[in-house]
């Protein structure tokens, strides 16, 4: 299995356009991303039978291989056209069958994309009915995304997954079998109460599981924010919800972090 040092490296203790649903396309990402280490394109959903149906309000990849290795590749371009080929471009990924999901992983993968991001955060409804995204993580629906976990762990490329903290009580026994897989790393929304992050999760994560290349978003939206959460232990983070009405936002809230 491949490591991941050199991409850990490179991107830690960067900023990254983190995705948000029906937004972050790669048009959005190439206007938004200066500043940016990495951004994420998506949320996408991998549900081929949907595709072009009109029955998810969120996107459906392509349901033809060459058509969304096609399709994938030119948001990638698009990307990369703006902001160099430096950018390391991270595909949000929604899926209800397994399959679906690490089919459309590898054609990103054919399409040049660096990194997917499987998405165990959501609450979309149609989904979030059927036990996926992050009713996943509850207890009774935990063996199938232990079983998914493995099978992503398996990928030699590398694969982040994200969760949102809060959905549970305690993400130990997650934690517990993930450090021991091959993942780049560990997306976590800390969106807490009042416009605050919850640093202190962050920190838990740190303090128990040390080795793993934690992502966090949610509320870090001043250079004093990303600071904290760089002081307790995260590797990354994330801004999403102010670049819709400020294109330069994240470019801007790396200078004044530079100043810090």
């Amino acid at each position: 299995m491949r490591e991941w040092s050199l991409l850990h490296k490179k991107l830690r203790g960067g900023l990254f356009l983190s995705s948000m649903a029906c937004v972050t396309d790669g048009a959005f990402c190439a206007q938004r991303g200066a500043g940016c280490a990495m951004v994420q394109l998506g949320a996408y959903l991998a549900e081929p039978p949907a595709y072009g149906l009109g029955v998810h309000k969120i996107p459906v990849l392509p349901a033809d291989r060459d058509a969304c290795v096609s399709f994938l590749k030119n948001e990638c371009s698009k990307v990369r056209e703006a902001l160099g080929d430096e950018i390391t471009i991270c595909l949000n990924l929604a899926t209800i069958r397994l399959e679906w999901g690490l089919e459309a992983t590898e054609f990103f993968y054919q399409a040049g994309g660096d990194i997917v991001e499987w998405n165990f955060h959501g609450a979309y409804e149609p989904y979030f009915k059927q036990g996926k995204l992050k009713a996943m993580v509850y207890p009774e629906n935990r063996g199938e995304l232990f079983k998914w976990l493995k099978a992503l762990g398996e990928i030699d490329e590398p694969i982040i997954v994200k969760f949102r903290a809060g959905a549970i009580p305690d993400y130990s026994p997650i934690m517990d079998f993930i450090k021991d897989l091959n993942f780049f790393g560990v997306h976590f929304n800390i969106r807490g109460e009042n416009l605050k992050p919850n640093y202190k999760f962050i920190e838990e994560m740190r303090r128990k599981y040390p080795k793993i290349f934690l992502l966090a978003s949610g509320y870090l939206w001043t250079p004093e924010a990303v600071k904290r959460a760089f002081n307790v232990g995260a590797d990354m983070a994330g801004i999403a919800e102010p670049t819709i009405k400020n294109p330069k936002f994240i470019e801007n809230l790396k200078k004044n972090l530079e100043k810090l």
